[in-house]
């Protein structure tokens, strides 16, 4: 991927250029609504399917806020990475495909978690499928659950890093100049033996 620099004359920031798909677009625009959804799918949705038990309650004050609360950071953090950039530019084909990903698990997840609805543990995925189904949920609702997580806090890791690069290079702080300044303060002189 190239990128290269442009200055603007109204700020001491630099207009950064990345070439940017229509998904890459649209999979920022979408950052926000589908944090909203995941969140809302988790903690809720399962009860469109007759589904919904008591994990509704704990969900609405733990999961699903944390969830939100995580995603909504590294949305922010994806629109100030691509304000930096010149025209409509996207987030990165990184960060689009791990959206993407974590949206699909946590959909998974919806549909595995189980609940107790009338005494009775089911879950959204039984009643499509049927009650031999239950176990399965069982078996992998939590597995899920760990995974939507991982896959969440690693949309907001890249995130930051994207955020971070791009705040840097925008005033003119290249890897280069990074690395050199980490050596001038470094305690270990291996380091400049390294040269």
């Amino acid at each position: 991927m190239t990128y290269y620099y442009s200055v603007d004359n109204q700020s001491s920031e630099q207009i950064l250029h990345r070439p940017s798909s229509a998904f890459q677009r649209l999979m920022l625009w979408a950052a926000v609504p589908g944090a909203l959804l995941c969140a809302l799918w988790i903690t809720a949705g399962r009860a469109l399917f007759g589904a919904g038990g008591s994990l509704v309650g704990i969900f609405a004050i733990s999961f699903g806020p944390a969830l939100l609360a995580i995603l909504g950071v590294a949305a922010w953090w994806m629109w100030h990475d691509a304000k930096r950039y010149e025209g409509s530019a996207g987030t990165t084909s990184t960060l689009a495909v791990l959206q993407l990903v974590t949206w699909a698990i946590a959909f998974i997840f919806g549909m595995l978690c189980p609940d107790v609805v009338d005494g009775k543990t089911v879950s959204a995925a039984s009643k499509i499928l049927g009650e031999d189904f239950i176990g399965l949920s069982a078996g992998f609702g939590n597995t899920s659950g760990i995974l939507t997580f991982v896959a969440a806090f690693s949309v907001f890791f890249v995130a930051w890093g994207e955020n971070r690069r791009s705040r840097k290079r925008a005033a003119g702080v290249s890897e280069e100049d990074e690395e050199l300044i980490a050596r001038q303060y470094s305690e270990y002189e291996f380091l400049d033996e390294m040269e």
